[in-house]
């Protein structure tokens, strides 16, 4: 399993409905790792604690399988690559930034990565909502308040899964099946300790700063770009309007969580100790919760209304994440707009330049420093 979330974290592109449509097809219904009950429980769990959801979801399928030993195997494990691969195109960001064709690349890719997130709503959605018209009117209307209000609501899953307990726990009389899987070993040892104390100055604000951050991801991790931008930019101003959105298309376009935006915030503010540092922090949290809140899980889903619950919260991450992938086109659209202007306005402005070099008879001199005009 740790072989498998290393491979996922370095190409597991689309972000967290991809991620869990890969982990469903591979898990359930291919390797048999996971029933079809115990990964609809883990994907209602992911969705209900604070945390990235597929990176929630990875962890849950490490602790059923092999408890709170695998449970933390897959969290170094799913986001070491996304870690390097970050950190990486950092360094290239601040030695290139102003380079072209390296924006360029991130353009190509993006259409490919939304068109991987269309299709992954789709299975997920086929999978998880067969032909429940309840389901399907829950995540109706969640997919529609997502594009509404342009963000994912903490409040929306909760109370999904309150309304959920209701109408799908109504007609489930209490069961006495057997119960899921229980974790193989460590199944009630919590083997996690704050990290806080191993940083300091400016690594351990990060550290803080992400870990409270990843307390309000919820869903998507598309949910704390608005967060991040009045902190980081308006705020505390560690970071430029330009240099934030680039942070986040890095985001957007690497392999693995979202959130892995924080790795390449924590660089440009504190290199490669700050990006280590902000994704422990980011990252703490779900496994934290996970550990935490599975052992509860297996003791009372069978319980109807605990059931209900789930499914309320399931079926509504679904149409969440059809919204957050509408936005996610629109957004990447908007933005290659902007850029598409900024430069072409660039280009009138050098071409303008150069014309009256050549009215003055410099047409010989090349205008300096063109890499630093402003767009």
């Amino acid at each position: 399993m740790v072989v498998y979330f290393l491979r996922l974290g370095a190409v597991g592109f689309g972000g967290p409905v991809a991620l869990a449509n890969y982990m469903r097809r591979d898990f359930v219904e291919t390797r048999g790792w996971l029933t079809a009950e115990e990964y609809e429980n883990g994907l209602a769990l992911s969705a209900a604690c604070p945390g990235p959801l597929a990176y929630q979801l990875a962890v849950y399928c490490g602790y059923i399988r092999f408890g709170v030993v695998g449970g933390l195997a897959v969290a170094v494990a799913f986001g070491l690559a996304p870690f390097v691969i970050v950190t990486l195109a950092a360094w290239l960001y601040v030695r290139f930034a102003g380079n072209w064709q390296l924006r360029a690349l991130f353009y190509g890719i993006a259409p490919v990565v939304v068109a991987l997130i269309v299709k992954a709503c789709w299975n997920l959605g086929k999978r998880m909502l067969r032909t429940d018209r309840l389901g399907w009117a829950f995540a109706i209307v969640a997919c529609a308040i997502t594009v509404v209000v342009q963000k994912e609501l903490a409040l929306m899953f909760v109370g999904a899964g309150l309304l959920g307990s209701f109408v799908f726990g109504r007609s489930a009389a209490p069961q006495t099946a057997p119960a899921m899987a229980k974790p193989k070993v460590g199944a009630n040892a919590l083997a996690i300790i704050p990290a806080a104390g191993a940083f300091s100055g400016t690594t351990a604000k990060l550290f803080l700063f992400f870990f409270k951050t990843g307390l309000l991801v919820f869903g998507s991790g598309l949910v704390i770009v608005p967060f991040l931008k009045t902190q980081v930019v308006d705020q505390y101003h560690w970071l430029g309007n330009r240099e934030f959105l680039d942070s986040v298309a890095i985001g957007m376009i690497s392999p693995g969580p979202v959130v892995i935006t924080a790795t390449f915030v924590g660089y440009l503010l504190d290199g490669v100790i700050g990006a280590l540092a902000a994704t422990i922090g980011i990252f703490s949290p779900p496994v934290l919760f996970t550990v935490l809140a599975t052992p509860i899980l297996l003791r009372y889903y069978k319980h109807p209304r605990v059931a209900g619950f789930i499914r309320g919260v399931g079926v509504t991450v679904v149409g969440v994440l059809v919204g957050t992938a509408r936005r996610k086109g629109s957004d990447r659209r908007l933005a290659d707009r902007g850029d598409w202007h900024r430069q072409s306005g660039r280009h009138h402005h050098l071409a303008e330049t150069s014309g009256a070099a050549r009215d003055s008879g410099g047409g010989n001199d090349r205008p300096a420093d063109v890499s630093n005009r402003s767009s």
